[in-house]
């Protein structure tokens, strides 16, 4: 649960990246990350899901494929750290943040997509 703390803490002020971090042998993104992940690569969307953590608060999802992850290393610069990835989003992405909002109203109101992690 660590990383979701990290995470959760990276996106509240995450204008201009996408974050991600390996969760249950995946690489996820959550957050603002995940909403331009949805927008860069639109058939992620379908598996974005809404997580509502044991603290209540609610944090989208996207478990990203390798592709996308090979495709996101190779056309943007991208940073590696011993917690997480760190991927510079084009301006043309980062233009539609004003969406996020929505976005995650859209997933929050998807019962099938709402599920509940628990602190270990």
């Amino acid at each position: 649960m660590e990383i979701l703390v990290l995470a959760k803490t990276m996106e509240l002020d995450n204008l201009y990246h996408i974050y991600l971090f390996y969760v249950d042998d995946r690489w996820c993104a959550f957050g603002c990350s995940a909403y331009y992940l949805s927008i860069m690569y639109p058939e992620l969307d379908d598996f974005a899901e809404a997580f509502f953590t044991s603290d209540g608060d609610c944090l989208p999802f996207l478990p990203v494929t390798e592709p996308c992850l090979l495709n996101l290393s190779d056309y943007y610069n991208t940073l590696v750290s011993d917690t997480h990835i760190q991927v510079s989003v084009p301006p043309t992405v980062y233009s539609y943040r004003n969406g996020y909002d929505k976005w995650c109203t859209k997933l929050f109101v998807d019962k099938n997509k709402l599920h509940i992690l628990k602190h270990q």
